[in-house]
């Protein structure tokens, strides 16, 4: 598997791949992750030291290769270079290693996908290219590429070439067939496989490790909105461009204006977009900003929370659906989610597991934050059941898994 930003359960950040890999181990198969040691969201280097570039790691049955990529903050020039450096470390590290059967290429980005595809071709096995995210298309939407660019042409090619080139596509969005359609390009080989969540972990009888430092904090910092009875809201996830992680903050401050101690608001993580959530938060004691924490604390965290919110702000590619990991940990953790995003094959609609409501309004993030907290117990209960149930049928890691291992064994896509 070859993903840019795979990360291990000890890190905060999208475990998908490392939950899919153990998932294929269980069955038999040995997977090799490939994957940048510099941390996205943390925005530091944090497993290969010194003049090291390359670090092997087996965690918990799934080897890790780190590569050692160019550091950057923000979304500047530097980052670009960082992705493209990843792929000359790639393909001078795969090659030492045993021969696959199958090589995965995940984006974001395309450059390590694409370099997934060159190892494939260079060892004569199949190729399975997973679309996590639609570049260029994302960018355009949100309006950091324009349409047309020489840039934006370049990823159109390589996207057509990738999905022309793969025995089997992986995609996380429902409507990704459309997309395809829309592009020229074939679409009966893809295979549905969303992000999910590891129920286990969430078991109410499941042994949660020791709480670090991070976690102490954050668990330290609902505990002392609890004591001023107040209805405890948290997210848990990137702060990025997309979050607006902001406008939650807000949001929470609207709602303390309209009914003083009545909510809370606690937000979880890193991203190039702290800076301006910790300015919005300054002095607000309704708030509370926290540094991420491992992907092991994240269940022992959801569950110290009255509720859960998602935002995302307004962009076209969600017409092809949303595959949130945080979004099926939120139902795993049976808590009720206000979700604001406007998407089609919206989860949260279809589970029942909360309210979703249009985004990039702080006005109607305040006004759900008290409706919710004015809702019955029984009824947030149902609505966190609700999700769990969602979870179980369609987001069950270990289902999940399943799929996948029926696509690296040549089982799908059939037809």
């Amino acid at each position: 598997m070859v993903n840019h930003y795979a990360v291990g359960p000890d890190m905060p950040g999208g475990t998908r791949h490392y939950s899919l890999a153990r998932e294929l181990v269980a069955r038999g198969h040995r997977v090799t992750i490939f994957a940048a040691s510099f941390n996205h969201g943390a925005g530091r280097e944090r497993i290969v030291w010194g003049r090291g570039l390359v670090r092997r790691q087996n965690v918990n049955g799934v080897r890790f290769i780190w590569l050692r990529t160019v550091p950057y903050h923000g979304n500047t020039v530097r980052r670009q270079v960082n992705m493209l450096s990843f792929l000359p470390l790639f393909l001078l590290a795969q090659a030492g290693e045993t021969r696959p059967d199958v090589v995965i290429g995940s984006t974001v980005h395309p450059f390590a996908a694409f370099g997934a595809w060159v190892a494939a071709r260079v060892r004569r096995v199949p190729f399975v290219f997973e679309i996590r995210d639609l570049w260029p298309q994302t960018l355009v939407d949100l309006g950091a590429l324009r349409m047309g660019s020489p840039y934006e042409r370049g990823l159109r090619l390589l996207e057509a070439h990738l999905v022309r080139q793969a025995s089997a596509v992986i995609t996380l969005l429902p409507g990704i067939r459309d997309y395809l359609r829309g592009q020229g390009l074939p679409d009966q080989h893809v295979v549905y496989l969303p992000n999910g969540a590891d129920l286990a972990s969430f078991a109410p009888d499941a042994a949660p490790p020791v709480p670090d430092r991070a976690t102490a904090d954050v668990l330290a910092a609902i505990a002392r909105l609890r004591s001023e009875e107040r209805f405890v809201l948290g997210y848990v996830g990137a702060f990025g461009r997309v979050n607006r992680v902001d406008l939650l903050v807000a949001a929470a401050t609207i709602a303390e204006a309209r009914a003083p101690g009545r909510i809370g608001l606690v937000v979880v993580g890193e991203g190039p977009e702290r800076r301006a959530v910790e300015a919005a938060a300054a002095g607000r004691r309704e708030v509370a900003v926290a540094t991420s924490v491992p992907k092991t604390q994240v269940p022992r965290v959801l569950r110290a929370l009255d509720a859960t919110v998602v935002h995302t702000t307004r962009t076209p590619v969600y017409r092809y659906g949303v595959s949130f990991n945080k979004l099926y940990e939120y139902m795993a953790a049976e808590r009720p989610i206000v979700f604001a995003c406007e998407c089609a094959y919206d989860p949260v609609e279809a589970s029942g597991a909360g309210e979703t409501i249009p985004p990039d309004d702080a006005e109607a993030l305040a006004e759900a934050f008290l409706r919710l907290a004015d809702t019955s117990a029984d009824t947030r209960r149902a609505m966190g059941a609700a999700g769990l149930a969602y979870v179980r049928r369609e987001h069950d890691f270990e289902r999940l898994g399943e799929t996948l291992a029926a696509v690296v064994e040549g089982r799908l896509p059939a037809g």
